[in-house]
């Protein structure tokens, strides 16, 4: 037996993944198992004593440890943490990943793991730099082998009329 697929099916399975999507995407940081900068600045001592993954920005490196500022969606600073025990590659400014427990004085006694994201605030700027020269590799590969018909607002393969 041979089934037909509609296009009223696709376009209410499209509808159906879409709203899956938003759904997941509105309900992320409630279902989030770690506290959020936001989190950390309402309730400071709500998470003490629990395993925690932080995401902060280097502020001092030392030779025992490194102190971290965990920050809100706002750019403020929801918690000064200081992490013992453990090093970083990170210099001041950098991005780390912290994983441990958060005791009430706002330190991590003992971090399972520390993850550097962004080395130093240096490494930003050559990040943009080769995401830049990438795109305008790929945009001119792509128009040297496709026109834009503005006109038919269509994207056509460039043939011998074009050259």
């Amino acid at each position: 037996m041979r089934t037909t697929t509609y296009p009223a099916n696709q376009g209410t399975a499209a509808i159906r993944i879409r709203s899956l999507c938003v759904h997941y995407g509105a309900t992320y940081d409630e279902n989030w198992p770690y506290p959020t900068g936001e989190q950390l600045a309402e309730e400071p001592g709500g998470w003490d004593g629990e395993q925690v993954l932080l995401v902060g920005v280097v502020e001092t490196v030392g030779e025992d440890g490194f102190t971290m500022t965990v920050e809100t969606d706002d750019g403020e600073v929801a918690r000064l943490v200081e992490v013992r025990g453990r090093s970083t590659d990170a210099k001041p400014g950098g991005t780390v990943q912290v994983y441990g427990e958060l005791s009430g004085e706002g330190t991590v006694q003992h971090a399972d793991r520390v993850v550097v994201v962004v080395e130093s605030p240096d490494e930003q700027f050559s990040k943009y730099a080769v995401s830049a020269a990438a795109l305008l590799l790929v945009a001119g590969a792509f128009l040297r082998h496709w026109r834009i018909d503005l006109r038919r607002l269509a994207i056509t393969a460039r043939g011998d009329r074009d050259e």
